[in-house]
């Protein structure tokens, strides 16, 4: 053993573990397995192409392991680097500069590099124990249904209700990601949705003109939608983190009682790991090939490496576009199941990096052009939605229930650290507007009002279609600040 660290190099291949392994480790609750997998594939083909080319170079193996050592160091962080100092991407010259010079010194040195084979194999060892030792560590069990929420007596009444399956209707709970409302839309880009927002009303639509998010952050936004009530009235603020967040996510209050009365869940999967795939639905639709594990972990471990100033044209944008392409496909021919549907999907078409034109082309707009990209994203959507609903509601067999909702609103990008206090200050003033569309056939709408948020959205659902009794919430936006601020939606 004592040999075998002295004598042989592994350091370069351990090392280029650590990156993905403690990048996973932060991330838990939110990245699968399979894109841990990927991402430490990736990195060991690339430390072995680099050593290959160094051994062949240098014909020598020491020399070699610490040129493939040098090369993953700067490699994979750079991203780092570059995203606290917000450098440049002309930096990424000099970077390659400083390695050619230190790779031309260890080159030519004439030092026995046997010495430190040992130090830096027991260096790389203890950073990859480090980072899977926080992935394997024992964390408390986040506790089954009981998630303390409002109202649970109902839930258990309508779990005990056997209607007749073939009258149900289909459900249709489709997230558009930052898609403001008619009001936003005209004072913030000088847009007209109204010829949109007159086709939704003439197929039954009601529009709720004056809803807000509930909260400024995704994960906390669906959760909260998901489980009809606010997360941080279902625990105290100290139980709530990201692991409880994720688990009410996935395993969320509206589909308890939807599963309970024969409903079938098709999940379709999106970009953000948070909703790209859900153990519990009963058929998943996440895509094929490599775009199932392109994804935000994905993005985000690209991005600590020195292809940074590449990865939204390299990996974000034209992944993300085609599986928005597939989503919108997906959603026109959802297969036939026996009983009742509810369809889930997240859209992203309308938050950064904006993938297409108004027409659907491949969009490249400039960088400050923030507004006319927007509304080209917004034209987009709403070219797919009138295709979409035309032919879910020629097709359908059952009434149709459709609900289109954003989970924040569109907010303005801030670059420099110095103006995130108004950034901050902007959130909170204007509550982020957004667009909230349902089509409830066959009941009475006139119970809905201008101002109903997502919070309330299947307590409205449940009450009009299945007799619940269910009390709306008050419609509050809360701001979300600091660290869970942060996630793949933000």
């Amino acid at each position: 053993m004592r040999k075998t660290l002295r004598e042989s190099p592994f350091y370069p291949w351990l090392f280029s573990l650590f990156p993905a392994l403690s990048l996973y480790s932060r991330n838990l609750e939110e990245a699968s397995v399979r894109s841990l997998l990927v991402a430490s594939g990736l990195s060991l083909v690339l430390t072995a192409l680099v050593w290959l080319a160094t051994r062949v170079l240098v014909r020598d193996g020491r020399k070699a392991a610490l040129l493939t050592f040098l090369f993953c160091l700067m490699f994979f962080t750079y991203g780092h680097l570059g995203s606290s100092l917000d450098l440049p991407p002309g930096m990424l010259i000099l970077w390659g500069a400083v390695f050619l010079g230190l790779a031309t010194l260890v080159i030519l040195t004439r030092r026995d590099l046997s010495r430190g084979i040992s130090g830096l194999n027991l260096f790389a060892t203890v950073l990859v124990l480090s980072a899977a030792a926080q992935i394997v560590w024992p964390r408390p069990q986040v506790s089954g249904y009981d998630l303390g929420m409002t109202d649970l007596q109902e839930d258990v009444r309508l779990a005990d209700m056997r209607p007749d399956r073939n009258l149900l209707p289909d459900i249709y709970y489709l997230i558009l990601d930052r898609y403001a409302n008619e009001k936003a839309l005209a004072t913030q880009f000088g847009f007209d949705n109204g010829e949109f927002l007159g086709f939704l009303r003439a197929q039954g639509f009601y529009i709720a003109s004056d809803s807000r998010c509930n909260y400024t952050q995704t994960l906390r936004s669906l959760a909260s939608s998901l489980n009809m009530d606010y997360v941080d009235r279902a625990r105290s603020e100290k139980d709530i983190g990201q692991r409880y967040l994720y688990h009410i996510l996935k395993d969320f209050r509206a589909w308890r009682i939807l599963k309970s009365l024969g409903y079938t869940y098709f999940h379709l999967g999106t970009w953000w790991e948070g909703t790209s795939y859900n153990a519990l639905a009963d058929r998943n639709l996440s895509g094929t090939g490599m775009d199932i594990f392109w994804g935000d972990f994905f993005e985000k471990f690209v991005g600590t490496t020195a292809l940074q100033p590449f990865v939204h044209g390299l990996v974000v944008k034209p992944s993300k576009r085609a599986r928005i392409l597939r989503q919108f496909a997906q959603l026109e021919r959802i297969p036939a199941v026996p009983g009742p549907r509810f369809v889930f999907t997240h859209i992203l078409v309308t938050h950064r990096p904006y993938a297409f034109g108004p027409n659907g082309a491949d969009f490249h707009g400039a960088e400050g052009s923030e507004e006319y990209t927007y509304v080209d994203q917004v034209c987009y959507t709403n070219t797919r939605l009138t295709q979409m609903i035309s032919a879910l509601l020629k097709t359908a067999s059952r009434p149709t229930v459709i609900i289109l909702q954003s989970d924040e609103g569109v907010r303005p990008k801030l670059r420099l650290a110095k103006r995130k206090k108004r950034y901050h200050a902007w959130i909170k003033s204007v509550h982020e507007p957004i667009l909230n569309a349902m089509a409830f056939p066959g009941v009475d709408t006139s119970v809905l009002c201008p101002s109903i948020s997502p919070v309330n959205t299947f307590r409205a659902l449940f009450n009009l279609y299945f007799g619940a009794h269910y009390q709306l919430l008050p419609d509050e936006t809360r701001y979300v600040s600091g660290k869970d601020a942060s996630d793949e939606s933000d």
